[in-house]
């Protein structure tokens, strides 16, 4: 369960491994209407002024909750945009007031990385603010630019970097099936971003994650309407994992420390581990899922 104290706006969207976070609503909506997702269309982007209000959220928590807090995420989709000295100050804040607090995260564009200099990045993570998850969807850059991500495969290597060097863990999302019913742009797609993937890759040993999922055409999203026009063609469940075997076949043999997961609802398979010591194993996973259909989750209980 979530803790929260009453101080966000519905619907409330965060990353599957904060289930147990106290959520803190420092932005409200997303700053970009990419074309498959409609997770914040009833939203209008703002950021809370008042950072006193939402100081007395968190000490609010502590009262409410005591010692219970472990983890704090920052919502909503992607509060990493506001500026260095409001997350220095209110992650400071946080620890402040949870004295058994061990973790400090929220969404990020890479755009809101790549605008903070490496010293406030640095500053930032050593005020106790430990990850970032980042919705990368893709190394290829004409789907990128198709889906309306308003970053390059370029770009979100340095952001990556730039994370790595200042010490804040990056958990980095892809999306199968982005790019429909189209064998050719589904190869580049799973291709590049395995090349991404590769040249994400911190230079020092340091833990970071990829997690692929699976598209799920929703109402209010562009894809949605593109679906409803015929336009564009969901791929097949098989499409679908011969991507993601594609994708994990092209990563590079020694990304020991990427923590690899599908464990999303929205996923076929479910594979965790470390990306190139488990590499045969995912491969031989993914393979039986290719040919034998029963080996997948059902699409009953798949979802977002």
């Amino acid at each position: 369960m979530n803790y929260d104290v009453g101080n966000l706006v519905e619907p409330i969207f965060r990353p599957p491994s904060e289930w147990d976070s106290l959520l803190i609503g420092v932005t409200n909506g997303c700053t970009h209407r990419c074309t498959f997702c409609s997770m914040y269309r009833t939203k209008k982007f703002s950021v809370r002024k008042d950072i006193e209000e939402i100081k007395n959220d968190i000490r609010k928590a502590g009262e409410m909750y005591g010692n219970k807090i472990r983890k704090i995420f920052f919502e909503d989709g992607n509060a990493f945009v506001v500026k260095p000295e409001v997350l220095i100050e209110l992650t400071q804040y946080c620890y402040q007031k949870h004295p058994n607090l061990k973790k400090v995260s929220s969404y990020a564009h890479a755009q809101d990385i790549l605008k903070k200099s490496d010293d406030d990045l640095k500053r930032i993570a050593d005020a106790g603010f430990t990850m970032v998850y980042v919705g990368i969807e893709s190394g290829d850059d004409q789907v990128l630019k198709a889906c309306n991500k308003g970053v390059t495969q370029d770009e979100l290597a340095l952001a990556a970097q730039k994370c790595h060097r200042a010490g804040i863990a990056w958990s980095g999302i892809f999306l199968l099936g982005l790019t429909g019913n189209n064998p050719e742009k589904s190869q580049r797609h799973a291709m590049e971003s395995a090349k991404l993937i590769n040249r994400m890759a911190p230079t020092m040993p340091r833990k970071w994650y990829i997690s692929p999922l699976t598209l799920e055409v929703t109402p209010g999203s562009e894809i949605w309407a593109q679906n409803e026009a015929n336009n564009f063609v969901p791929c097949s469940g098989t499409q679908i994992l011969e991507e993601l075997y594609t994708l994990i076949e092209h990563t590079a043999d020694d990304l020991q420390t990427c923590i690899f997961n599908t464990n999303h609802a929205s996923n076929y398979l479910s594979l965790k581990g470390e990306l190139a010591k488990d590499k045969k194993k995912f491969l031989k996973i993914v393979t039986d899922g290719i040919n034998d259909p029963k080996t997948r989750r059902p699409e009953y209980m798949r979802g977002l």
